[in-house]
């Protein structure tokens, strides 16, 4: 026995398309602007914001971490030799800057340098 198999018309197709371009009127389309720019603001010239400077901002020196990668380039050796320093508690001094971010100063980085270098 042969099961017959229905064969959808192209009427039915056109009518599920038509379905699904019927969309709400109030529904917001996903490329629809949230509020129309008035026309009156695009004709004026737009005036750039200034930033505006602290008068201190220049007289406040930070100084600069040094991620793990940079601070191995910096010493020649690799990032895993930092990793096991920091576990046996050798090594450069380092930081904590967050839960897992962990840096050097280089000023640091230097002092281990002098500290270890083999004087003649």
């Amino acid at each position: 026995m042969v099961k017959a198999t229905k064969s959808k018309s192209p009427g039915r197709r056109k009518a599920k398309r038509a379905a699904k371009s019927d969309v709400d009127p109030r529904q917001m389309g996903l490329f629809d602007a949230l509020e129309p720019a008035p026309a009156a603001a695009a004709s004026q010239p737009r005036v750039r914001a200034q930033k505006m400077k602290h008068p201190r901002a220049d007289a406040i020196e930070r100084p600069v971490v040094l991620s793990p990668r940079e601070a191995a380039q910096y010493l020649g050796v690799s990032v895993s030799t930092l990793k096991n320093w920091r576990a046996k508690l050798m090594g450069p001094k380092w930081a904590m800057r967050g839960a897992r971010l962990v840096g050097y100063r280089p000023a640091d980085l230097e002092k281990f340098l002098d500290d270890n270098s083999a004087r003649r």
